[in-house]
């Protein structure tokens, strides 16, 4: 029987609990040192050429990556350049020690809003692990934990070799590949993380390990679609590949006027479950401003002869596009042109990135042309939401499919679209308006998608969606597992995290 006595005890047991947990948070703040002191600490126990700085001092901005979205960004207090692996683990031991958070980057290209929840913290900047070197005779790639995909594809361009990764030149490989990594030449190979063959790696244990697939098995499963669970990426070595179709990729760009997005997705659902696997399907819903209404770009890529691919997208040349532009591409310059060279848009740093997403496995082409239109008309005199785009990768399952959901962390094998909401805000006061807007984008499209519960690629994740979202729920209680080995003490938990972090952030 629920009594006014019940109710008012219940209400003083939780704000003495409330009290207890604010002392304690109290206490543990009390006791973590001062930036001043984490920069003396650290400069004894780091090698001489490590880098370790207040980020109010100017060497900050100047050496150290500067994050390219900021919407929700980490804050820090003490920015560290370690130069070996010796100095990463000398820094994650201190901060589990001292009750530091820290957060390791490398091309700095993270925008999910899980990683505002660190602050005060240390950045481990991994900008000096840039190494890179192939193997053609063992058809094997080993670079540095900070390499950019953009050098890498150029290197390997040149070696007559390829990598299933994706085409922004920015974005960090090591990242890419610790969430699984999608991209257009996964149709053909699958995944980034499947190509891994070995890791070097600092765990939240403080250990390094050599992590592969008969050494730290159990490890090299997680690291493979969440490594950044459970430590610091130093090195890594993958396989790769002889060039497809001599590294000549074809780039169709074409713009449709919005009255024919149905048509569009008419088309693009008629090749889930029987695309080919060198054609990728590259589209950009966005506002226009001399039509005062949406439009949209599609991007066609076909890793072949032109001849065959113009012949696959015949059908959507013949719908009437306002414009139509080819490029014979390289594999390491597809982002150059694709969607008439507009994707840079999402490698401006400092601007405000709002990330919403919808993993897709049917196309419905009701509810799409009911969320154009839902866009459309409420974009209409609403300039600060006229920089919102949707996003969407189609990409053939054949490469994804080639690996057994069991073989490692990744879990989506089987998405035929990755959808997502792109809000970019150039000042912040767009930002709640984006963010609303976003979430309803997303509940519009969750009843055509395919499934019943939200599924979500882990690096298009706003950070709301939650740990089952991100990594499924079949895969959770193995994930959770690896925690309890590797990062016992939850230091791991700012970016999309299995986990939340030990005190709630």
């Amino acid at each position: 029987m629920v009594t006014l006595k019940s109710i008012l005890l219940a209400g003083l047991v939780h704000l003495h609990l409330h009290a207890l947990c604010g002392l304690a948070w109290a206490a543990w703040a009390s006791s973590s040192p001062t930036p001043q002191q984490i920069v003396r600490d650290l400069q004894a126990s780091l090698s001489p050429g490590s880098e370790i700085v207040l980020t109010t001092d100017p060497a900050y901005a100047r050496d150290f990556k500067q994050r390219f979205a900021v919407a929700a960004p980490p804050t820090y207090v003490v920015g560290v350049k370690p130069v070996t692996v010796s100095d990463v683990q000398a820094v994650v031991r201190y901060s589990a020690s001292k009750n530091v958070p820290f957060l390791a980057t490398g091309g700095g290209h993270g925008y999910t809003f899980s990683l505002g929840r660190l602050e005060s913290g240390i950045e481990l900047d991994m900008g000096n692990f840039h190494s890179i070197a192939i193997d053609p005779v063992a058809n094997t790639l080993t670079v540095g934990g900070a390499v950019q995909i953009g050098n890498v594809t150029a290197a390997l361009l040149a070696a007559g070799r390829e990598l299933p990764v994706g085409q922004c030149a920015t974005v960090g490989l090591t990242g890419l590949t610790m969430g699984g990594g999608v991209g257009p030449y996964g149709g053909i190979y699958g995944a980034a993380s499947d190509s891994l063959l070995s890791v070097e790696f600092v765990t939240g244990t403080g250990d390094i390990l050599n992590v592969s697939a008969t050494h730290h098995a159990d490890l090299f499963y997680g690291v493979k679609g969440a490594g950044f669970n459970y430590g610091v990426a130093t090195r890594l070595t993958y396989r790769v590949y002889p060039l497809t179709n001599n590294g000549d990729v074809m780039v169709v760009n074409t713009q449709f006027p919005g009255p024919l997005n149905g048509s569009v997705w008419e088309l693009a659902s008629q090749f889930v479950g029987r695309q080919p696997k060198e054609l990728t399907l590259d589209f950009s819903l966005r506002w226009n401003e001399s039509s005062g209404g949406m439009v949209a770009w599609c991007s066609f890529y076909y890793v072949g002869p032109q001849a065959e691919g113009l012949r696959l997208i015949q059908p959507f040349l013949n719908l009437g596009p306002l414009n139509v532009e080819i490029h014979a591409a390289k594999y390491n310059s597809i982002s150059d042109v694709a969607l008439y060279n507009a994707e840079g848009v999402g490698a401006i740093r400092g601007i405000s990135f709002v990330p919403y997403s919808v993993n897709l496995y049917a196309v419905d082409p009701p509810s799409l042309i009911s969320l154009f239109n839902y866009m459309n008309a409420t974009m209409t005199g609403r300039p600060d939401l006229q920089t919102a785009t949707l996003a969407w990768a189609q990409f053939s399952t054949y490469g994804f499919q080639l690996f057994p959901v069991e073989s490692s962390a990744f879990p989506y094998r089987d998405v035929a679209v990755f959808f997502q909401y792109d809000g970019f805000g150039f000042n912040a006061s767009q930002i709640p308006a984006l963010d609303e807007f976003g979430k309803n984008v997303r509940s519009l499209m969750r009843p055509g998608s395919g499934r019943t519960d939200l599924e979500v690629y882990v690096h298009f994740g706003h950070g709301d969606e939650g740990p089952a979202a991100w990594y499924s729920a079949a895969k959770l209680p193995r994930l959770n597992a690896l925690k309890a080995v590797y990062d016992p003490k939850n230091l791991f938990s700012y970016y999309n995290p299995v986990q939340r972090g030990r005190y709630g952030h």
